[in-house]
């Protein structure tokens, strides 16, 4: 069991590492690692006077209930485990405290750097086929899938006094851009057009990303593995293009590997050139041989991690059944620029009985949480997400149930596919059974909320929809736009929601035979008391939309205020005196838990939106760190 409770912006997990009863005659062991000790080895016996070298040589040797203790330092190279724990030993991986110890998918390249003719800033040097030893492959010569834009990118990483620069395929990128680079044909050679700075490139630490992995076992399936308090950073990963049926898994910088009973606390994992955390199955094919994909996999905790600068994804997870992704920062990832699915802060697929809860998801180019193709018993609880790229929350093909509860959704930006104008609150598509409740959703590009039948992937493709209890406002588009009912539009309720400003609702005819629905109630509604938009959907007050609309009722429109401080997280929310900040809804369709601030609730009386504390008048709310808050356990 694992248990755990917010403590300032993080999330301390209080673990019982032993999971069941220990044998007592089965004895554990630490295996010391530091490899700046004077006498350090791989040969070594693995203590404190004679520590190891190398994280992995450690990896070798960890059995069931061992710890490997770790001293600060860079570790260049992959980390391995040969083999899991069990229930109640774990095998844990761990940081020494107060000990910086990074692990990095590149090597130091010392070059001799020349000058391009005709241009006085350009320089060139070979790469040294001695930096991909031991490789599969070189990653400067292996294209990116995907790459944004009719790029051709590559796999590989250039570092200049630890700061990424930018990779290009056009000479003229290259020459109007400082700090960028390019990888000329055959991988054999890179052109640089240097940051900033009178010190020359020999003289700096230059860094290539080389291994395509950081952390993560040669070995599939292998279970109950702790990793604590490492900085992971460079990794040549790939992206998963179509990864279910391709031979470009998920892979990420840190990865389970089709693992189970993982806990990944407090690790920074960044600069990955594709994902930074993968926590699911992968993948039918395995790059590291020839493996079939485990039947089990997930049941993973995943927390107070730091996930940032990503060129894809910064967790991803496909089948990862009963995992909890908890007090994370997700940011900045999407580097790449990637228009082409899988691109999130948090991406998962098959994500059963899951919880995503208590993270901060910010300034991703890329969705904010994306669940994709089934969602049953989860849970999207007391997050806050944005200024991302495209919707904060979408949710994609399945049936649920799911509940998405006491967020924050804010500040969605254009996304970078112009044909795909998506960047709502919320946005759910061919998906059902989904409870919206106690959310705050403003400052939207497009809508707070948009549902809509895309495809015919199954048959109640915009069904049993719930919105209740939230707070809108100042969402460009529009507060919600739903599907008028219909065939594949059923039982959709909106009901005891603060709107402000502007007022706009719309109806959609994507909701299958519901068009022709549409259609007749639009005959039957003079043209002049309502809008058009550009695709012809009636945008209504919020007076007639309750009207007309079957399902929509009690919702309060009213001229509120909500601004927020991206840097210091702090919301300003301001409430006339005369709106009833309470809930409207019977004690049978409320639902009971807990604020975004910690502060639990019961069916009555509830406040609308995220903030129990909230009061007519000018509101002060700090965002995060999150307060204190326990945890029930999750098995």
């Amino acid at each position: 069991m694992l248990y755990g409770f917010c403590r300032g912006s993080r999330v301390a997990i209080v673990t019982t590492i032993l999971v069941g009863t220990a044998s007592p005659d089965v004895l554990a062991r630490e295996w010391v690692v530091h490899r700046q000790h004077e006498a350090a080895a791989d040969g070594n016996e693995g203590t404190k006077s004679a520590p190891l070298k190398t994280i992995n040589a450690a990896a070798q040797r960890a059995e069931p209930g061992d710890i490997v203790l770790v001293f600060g330092g860079i570790y260049r190279e992959r980390v391995a485990p040969a083999r899991g724990g069990v229930s109640g030993r774990p095998i844990v991986y761990m940081a020494a405290p107060g000990e910086r110890v990074v692990i990095r998918g590149s090597e130091q390249w010392h070059a001799t750097w020349h000058q391009v003719p005709g241009s006085e800033e350009i320089l060139r040097a070979k790469l040294d086929p001695g930096l991909f030893a031991g490789q599969t492959r070189n990653p400067f010569r292996t294209l990116l899938k995907c790459s944004p834009g009719g790029s051709r990118l590559t796999l590989g990483q250039l570092f200049v006094d630890g700061r990424p620069l930018r990779e290009v395929s056009q000479w003229s990128a290259l020459a109007a851009n400082r700090a960028t680079w390019m990888a000329e044909p055959g991988g054999e050679s890179i052109v640089i057009h240097p940051p900033d700075g009178d010190v020359s490139l020999e003289q700096r630490l230059v860094e290539v990303a080389v291994r395509h992995r950081i952390f993560a076992p040669l070995r599939r399936g292998l279970g109950y593995i702790h990793v604590r308090g490492f900085i992971m950073e460079h990794c040549a990963n790939q992206f998963p293009d179509h990864f279910w049926q391709s031979d470009s898994p998920q892979a990420g910088a840190l990865g389970c590997r089709a693992g189970h009973h993982w806990l990944i606390e407090g690790n920074t994992v960044r600069y990955a050139k594709a994902i930074g955390i993968d926590c699911g199955y992968e993948g039918p094919v395995d790059l590291d041989g020839r493996q079939p994909t485990p039947r089990t996999t997930g049941f993973h905790l995943i927390a107070n991690n730091i996930v940032s600068d990503n060129g894809c994804c910064g967790i991803a997870g496909m089948r990862s059944e009963q995992s909890v992704i908890l007090g994370n920062v997700i940011e900045r990832n999407n580097t790449n620029g990637h228009t082409a699915p899988e691109a999130a802060g948090i991406k998962m697929h098959h994500f059963v009985s899951g919880r995503i809860e208590g993270n901060l998801v910010r300034d991703n180019e890329a969705y904010g949480i994306w669940l994709d193709n089934t969602f049953t018993q989860a849970v999207i609880s007391r997050n806050v997400i944005m200024n991302n790229r495209g919707s904060a929350v979408l949710i994609e093909l399945g049936t649920g149930p799911l509940q998405i509860d006491n967020n924050v959704l804010c500040g969605t930006r254009a996304t970078l596919d112009s044909s795909l104008d998506q960047a709502d609150g919320l946005a759910t598509l061919d998906a059902s059974r989904i409870q919206f409740v106690h959310n705050l959703v403003f400052g939207c590009r497009r809508f707070g909320s948009f549902h809509r039948q895309a495809t015919n992937r199954h048959r109640a493709a915009c069904s049993d929809l719930v919105l209740r209890n939230n707070t809108f406002d100042d969402n460009d588009a529009g507060h919600v736009n739903l599907p008028y009912p219909g065939p594949t539009a059923i039982g959709n309720r909106v009901e005891g929601n603060l709107f402000g400003r502007p007022g706009k609702y719309l109806l959609n005819p994507w909701g299958g035979a519901s068009a022709s629905l549409l259609r007749s109630f639009m005959e039957k509604t003079p043209t002049e008391d309502f809008e058009l938009n550009d695709r012809h959907m009636p945008r209504m007050s919020l007076a007639q939309w309750q009207q007309m609309t079957p399902g929509v009722s009690g919702n309060v429109e009213e001229v509120c205020a909500v601004a927020v401080a991206p840097q210091e997280l702090v919301l300003t929310l301001s409430i006339p005196s005369d709106v009833e900040l309470r809930s409207r809804m019977n004690a049978a369709d409320a639902i009971p838990g807990v604020d975004l601030l910690g502060v639990e609730y019961a069916k009555q009386n509830a406040v609308i939106g995220p903030f129990q504390s909230l009061d007519h008048g000018r509101n002060i709310l700090t965002l995060w760190p999150l307060p204190s808050r326990d945890l029930s356990p999750f098995k």
